[in-house]
């Protein structure tokens, strides 16, 4: 597509990278890697937010331990 691309995969580099994607002209693609069993939390959660994560930890616990027939 013609646009710079930074993949990030150690958060030691994420600081430089964020760095040269401002510092590139024209759009950048910035691919950052995230451990995917991280909680990601907005900086001010509301209520909402908060009843909605749980629903959804509950669904996944319901889930994981449900779905094979087994319990641990």
């Amino acid at each position: 597509m013609g646009i710079t691309g930074i993949r990030v995969t150690d958060p030691a580099e994420l600081e430089d990278a964020v760095r040269t994607a401002f510092a590139t002209p024209g759009p950048v693609l910035l691919d950052v890697l995230t451990n995917p069993d991280e909680v990601a939390v907005p900086a001010k959660p509301t209520v909402e937010q908060g009843w909605g994560f749980a629903v959804a930890k509950m669904k996944e616990f319901v889930r994981s331990h449900g779905d094979d027939g087994t319990a641990d």
